[in-house]
Formats: structure tokens, sequence, C-alpha cells
């Protein structure tokens, strides 16, 4: 059965309105939005593009992001355990991401506004697990400039995930994964991120990921922020 479009809009509706209000208590201290676009450009590759912002309760400023990115992936491992739609999250052994992040942080009283040049490549192996679980372990190097002063990062990020699908067009992806940063300038890891959610998709076209996200940062003045964020994703052939 093809569901019409104004559904998924309206569910998107109704869960930005339920973290907006979540952001307003006391718990969440950051609402982080985002939309993601892919273009379908081969059998293999995809290009990638990503508008997103974090906004901060106790602030209430926002710092935004934009970035553009190229997707190449590998055969799948094991073809008889494919189960996401191939738009979606293509069932490749291996994805190889190339692109650029342009980060832009707000004002406050104590910091003037910064602009970051990021260029980001990543590698990403994924395994199959008993039950379908779905192990990925990304590895990211990100090349930042800030004034001219270069200022690289590493990533690693492990993440679980399964997927059941619901109807024809419809299915749901829970998942949850841990991600540490190493930064040169401290020469040490010095962010942890843990996080769950759950990617709903729908019409294969579109998809919704929302989530709880812990962090916590040695070098930043404020050491745990406990954020919720959505992701509207939208895949063009």
């Amino acid at each position: 059965m093809r569901l019409p479009l104004v559904m998924p809009v309206r569910i998107a509706t109704i869960l930005l309105t339920a973290a907006t209000a979540l952001c307003a208590g006391d718990f969440f201290e950051q609402f982080w939005p985002e939309a993601d676009i892919y273009v379908r450009t081969g059998r293999d590759s995809r290009l990638f593009f990503l508008a997103s912002a974090n906004r901060t309760q106790e602030t209430g400023r926002s710092d935004g992001q934009w970035g553009a990115h190229m997707d190449f992936f590998l055969a799948p491992l094991f073809k008889d355990r494919a189960a996401r739609h191939s738009e979606i999250a293509p069932d490749k052994f291996l994805m190889i991401r190339a692109g650029y992040l342009y980060n832009k942080t707000a004002a406050t009283s104590s910091k003037p506004a910064s602009v970051e040049n990021i260029g980001v490549i990543e590698a990403t192996p994924r395994y199959y697990l008993p039950a379908k679980v779905l192990l990925s372990n990304r590895n990211r190097g990100e090349l930042g400039f800030v004034k001219g002063d270069f200022q690289p990062k590493y990533r690693n990020r492990l993440k679980l995930e399964r997927t059941s699908r619901l109807q024809k067009e419809w299915s749901l992806t829970p998942y949850a994964y841990a991600e540490v940063f190493y930064d040169w300038r401290y020469d040490g890891f010095t962010r942890q991120r843990y996080a769950a959610g759950n990617v709903l998709e729908f019409n294969k076209r579109v998809a919704l990921d929302t989530y709880y996200l812990r962090q916590e940062d040695s070098r930043a003045k404020v050491r745990g922020l406990n954020v919720i964020g959505m992701t509207i994703e939208l895949y063009l052939r």
C-alpha cells in the first residue's frame, strides 16, 4: 500500500514539535536538526549533501554546518544477508567518503564567531553479525583550518544496527554507537559520544532519524552534554 507524502510530513512535524518541547526542559542542553540529501550517480557511488545546526538552550545561539561529499562503495560481503533498501544504505563491505565541510560557530560573550574549513576522508568497513545485525566501524579524518591554523582530528565510531521491515515501503532501524575523537592539538583523545536512535524509512525516498546523544569533552568548558537530534534524509535517483 502506497502512503501519501502528507503522512511523512505529519510525522516529521509531530516529532519536531516533541523535540522542541523536550529541549525546553532541564535535561537536554542542545537540539541538533539536520537535513541530508543523497543523489545516486552510479551503481556504486553517490553525492551526499548536508546542512545542520546546533541549537544551544542556555545561550539561545545556533551553530551551523554545511557540506558536500562523494561516496564510493565496494561489493557486498554477504549478498544473502542484505536487508536494507539500496538507496537508504547500500549493503556494501566498504564505503569510502571524501568531502568538504564549512563550520561556523556563533559568537558568545566570551568568544568571537569563528569559521572552520574542513576536508573530510572516511573509510567504513561493515560486517554482518548473527541475527542480521550490522556492525560498522567508521574511521574519519578531519583536516580543519581555523584562521589559517591547521587543526587535524581523527574520529572512530563503532555502530550496531538492525533493520525490521514493516511493510513493502516502511522499515525501522534501531541503532546504537560509541565514538571517540583524537585531537592533535592536545595529543590525545578529548571527546567521546554515545548515542542511541531509530531510523524510520518510508516510500523508499525519505527517512527520519531521531536519537539521543551523550557527549563528554575533557577540553570544553561544558564537560558533559545531553543532545536530542533529528535528521531528515532524502534519497534522489
